[in-house]
């Protein structure tokens, strides 16, 4: 016999201010990561800057894409300016990338890093409050509650 699996073990917010806290455990906790991720980026010395930007890049591509397939399963009606947010964020944070990698331009990366500290803050407040907010009043569940 099996031990029965809950989707909601392993999810942390921990590290997640608790005023970005939207009450969605799966956002909450993809929130959490980009948090400590982009720590992570903006802690490395110069050696280790780029390496720790890739996994950073890695996370919010995959953590936007998750957001937008969300969005376009509930037929979110602002999912377009939400999305083109993410879109635009990606495409700086590449072009950045580059000039990390090819010019060893860091104080540039660094200089986007903190920028992204602020702009995440207001894109939570913001487009992802309202998504979260659409998703509670239809009953769009990502993840359910432990039993009670």
């Amino acid at each position: 016999m099996s031990a029965a699996i809950h989707p909601h073990e392993g999810l942390s917010s921990e590290g997640l201010p608790a005023d970005l806290h939207l009450g969605e455990p799966v956002t909450d906790a993809t929130h959490a990561e980009f948090v400590q991720l982009l720590d992570a980026v903006a802690k490395a010395d110069d050696a280790g800057f780029l390496a720790a930007y890739d996994v950073w890049m890695e996370h919010t591509r995959h953590h936007f894409a998750q957001e937008d397939q969300w969005m376009e399963a509930m037929d979110f009606g602002p999912r377009y300016c939400h999305s083109g947010e993410h879109q635009q964020v990606l495409a700086v944070a590449q072009a950045v990338r580059d000039k990390v990698a090819n010019e060893g331009m860091v104080d540039l990366g660094r200089r986007l890093v903190g920028e992204l500290s602020g702009w995440f803050d207001h894109h939570v407040r913001s487009m992802d409050t309202m998504m979260v907010e659409n998703m509670k009043a239809n009953g769009f569940t990502l993840v359910e509650g432990p039993p009670a």
